[in-house]
């Protein structure tokens, strides 16, 4: 892996702040971080870290500085989960381990990434500076017109044509 952390990862002791319980040394003492001498190691749980962040990219692709904190969070709560059903597995399905949890919170915080990453979020601006609701994934709308266009809300109302009446003509009597 990179010696360089990425922007987006968070740090051992935050994926540790979730999972507190899991930073014990040997004697059982809770160390309240991942060290040399925890289970798992700091090495360990920055592998964990940069799985996740490697699945985020994967998953959303470039995330920019405004979607970074909900970013970093989801990687730790995914790390966190990942310690658990890697390190605890025959706890990971019982009352006895926080995997379904963290795994659920994951999951939600991943929503947030995406939708935060399209710009759909009521209220936030994207990146870009583009304000809701003129941003749909990757289009910006630039007018309101072309805005409900793509979200549904305006489309031609169609009349039915009726035909124009003709009369008949008569034709020329032949003299």
């Amino acid at each position: 892996m990179s010696t360089t952390p990425d922007p987006l990862s968070p740090t051992v002791d935050d994926v540790a702040a979730l999972i507190r319980a899991r930073t014990k040394d040997s004697s059982g003492n809770e160390i309240g971080t991942f060290t040399d001498e925890t289970r798992p190691t700091a090495a360990q749980a920055q592998e964990a870290i940069d799985h996740q962040v490697t699945l985020l990219y994967t998953r959303v692709g470039s995330i920019g500085p405004g979607c970074s904190g909900i970013a970093q969070m989801c990687a730790a709560y995914g790390a966190a989960a990942e310690i658990e059903l890697s390190y605890f597995p025959e706890q990971a399905r019982t009352d006895r381990s926080p995997y379904q949890f963290l795994l659920q919170r994951y999951e939600q915080l991943l929503t947030g990434v995406e939708q935060c990453v399209l710009g759909n979020l009521p209220g936030e601006d994207g990146d870009d500076g583009v304000a809701w609701p003129y941003r749909h994934g990757t289009a910006i709308a630039t007018s309101g017109v072309v805005n409900d266009h793509y979200t549904g809300r305006w489309w031609p109302v169609l009349q039915p044509v009726t035909p124009p009446v003709v009369e008949p003509v008569e034709a020329p009597a032949d003299e």
